[in-house]
């Protein structure tokens, strides 16, 4: 139901309003004001005008470059790879020469391992990154009930007689094993940081939403983070966290003004999300988002992420699986098993009413997501080629 907002036509609508790009009719004009000025500088210093017309020429042929790879069309091999050299592993397709869109992945991300780098178990930790009603919740279910991972999660605060000075292992009554962090906030990952959680190796998982502190606080050189995360379309979302906040009473976000509201005016209101994962994956939460914060966006998912589907959840938690080799000691089937059986069960959260393609709730949300539509599309390329070059998928 969401094919029509293909990536080409969010683009067409972020980038509609923009005045200063030039048009083929005004490039002579252009061309013959560039003469001038270069005229005039070469009678007042020939050796200023070389170093401006460098500079220029250099910094033109960079933006070419990042647009020529803007509008690439859907060869989805040339819109991933970009590896030199004749390396036998599927994994030197990922290998980038300097940046693919002309922008670097954020400093704060340095120690998250590179995609195009084999997982190595001792020296790295699986961090989720936890997109909201993407299908995390069940993923976690899974983490726990199927694999049997001790996580540092959110709930690190359920332990009994909870010990803030030490780091514990504690299982809740369900059978779940959990460290006693929330990495959530910044006083948890603060303490988990003070507490050494990565360099300590007793958490099998970490999980947050905070990407940029948490893996600036957490992981180091020596003890890096694997980043993989669920994805689902950005307008779904928007609607289970429509349903979610109006009558989720015990959460701190619960809103009972919502239950008042139609989502298109949720949409106008202060209490909608914008962009969430454009804004979480750039650290940027407040403030326009522009067509660069998109290319810093996609840099970090191409480079760093191993990314599901909620729309392909049994097969993206199978790669999970076999990606991190987690649960060798049980049989593949009884994995599945478990696996479908809680996919099945599911979370009640995201059961909510599907929006009609172009009707005004729906138009309504897509103005509020047009950079997380474009990545989701992104995305979705992303998993399908990362099928095709990490498991053999044909």
């Amino acid at each position: 139901m969401h094919q029509k907002y293909s990536s080409q036509r969010i683009r067409k609508l972020i980038n509609s309003g923009d005045g200063g790009k030039l048009k083929n009719r005004n490039i002579h004009h252009y061309w013959k004001i560039c003469g001038y000025f270069y005229w005039f500088l070469r009678q007042i210093s020939p050796g200023l005008t070389m170093i401006i017309c460098f500079v220029f020429f250099q910094t033109m042929n960079r933006d070419l470059k990042i647009k020529k790879i803007q509008s690439m069309s859907n060869n989805d091999r040339s819109f991933l790879s970009s590896a030199a050299g004749a390396n036998t592993t599927r994994l030197s397709e990922f290998k980038q020469v300097g940046s693919r869109y002309g922008k670097r992945v954020p400093r704060a991300l340095n120690h998250l391992a590179d995609i195009s780098i084999e997982f190595n178990p001792q020296a790295e930790t699986p961090f989720f990154w936890d997109v909201h009603f993407a299908g995390e919740s069940i993923a976690e279910s899974v983490f726990s009930k199927c694999h049997f991972l001790i996580q540092a999660c959110e709930h690190g605060l359920k332990q009994p007689d909870y010990n803030d000075e030490t780091l514990q292992v504690f299982e809740i009554p369900s059978g779940e094993l959990y460290v006693n962090v929330d990495t959530t906030t910044k006083h948890g990952i603060q303490r988990a940081k003070k507490l050494q959680l990565a360099e300590k190796g007793i958490a099998d998982i970490m999980i947050s939403p905070q990407l940029h502190s948490f893996s600036s606080s957490i992981f180091s050189s020596f003890h890096k983070g694997r980043l993989f995360a669920l994805f689902r379309h950005p307008i779904d979302r928007s609607v289970s966290m429509f349903y979610y906040l109006s009558g989720a009473s015990w959460d701190p976000m619960y809103n009972p003004e919502l239950k008042m509201m139609s989502i298109v005016e949720y949409a106008k209101s202060s209490s909608v999300e914008n962009n969430w994962m454009t804004r979480f994956l750039i650290n940027k939460q407040r403030g326009k988002l522009k067509k660069e914060d998109m290319l810093v966006a996609k840099e970090i998912l191409r480079t760093k992420c191993l990314v599901g589907l909620y729309e392909d959840i049994q097969n993206s938690l199978k790669r999970f699986h076999e990606y991190f080799g987690w649960s060798q000691t049980a049989s593949k089937e009884h994995i599945s098993q478990c696996r479908s059986a809680v996919v099945e069960a599911g979370d009640e959260r995201l059961i909510t009413p599907k929006l009609e393609l172009n009707s005004k709730e729906y138009n309504s949300l897509v103005q509020m997501n047009l950079y997380d539509l474009e990545l989701y599309e992104y995305v979705k390329r992303l998993y399908k080629i990362q099928g095709e070059q990490i498991f053999g998928l044909s």
